[in-house]
């Protein structure tokens, strides 16, 4: 074997290693309804365009749809990945399970 070989199957089972450790959270997006001033929660991919009516998204509190047609986004938090047994992780393993995720 090369060294190239080598190190080539050490990074690899590494990286299976971790990856089965850890869980990866996108970014979570506070979206604000500017007509109400209401607040909801998602995390990117967050929706998609509705011709004629708006943009929809899930809210991951409640896994409710939304639609907007006129909105303010930002970013509460960046992506991030944690344990699989943190709460970080149950939550958004909770998220997905109500349809918060794509």
């Amino acid at each position: 074997m090369t060294r190239r070989q080598i190190l080539l199957g050490t990074g690899s089972a590494l990286f299976l290693i971790l990856a089965g450790c850890a869980t990866s959270i996108p970014p979570k997006l506070e979206v604000r309804d500017v007509a109400s001033g209401r607040t909801y929660e998602t995390y990117e991919p967050w929706g998609q365009v509705t011709k004629g009516i708006g943009y929809e998204f899930t809210d991951i509190d409640s896994g409710k749809r939304i639609t907007l047609t006129n909105y303010e986004l930002r970013t509460v938090e960046n992506k991030k990945d944690v344990p699989n047994d943190s709460p970080d992780a149950k939550a958004f393993n909770d998220a997905k399970v109500r349809g918060g995720v794509k």
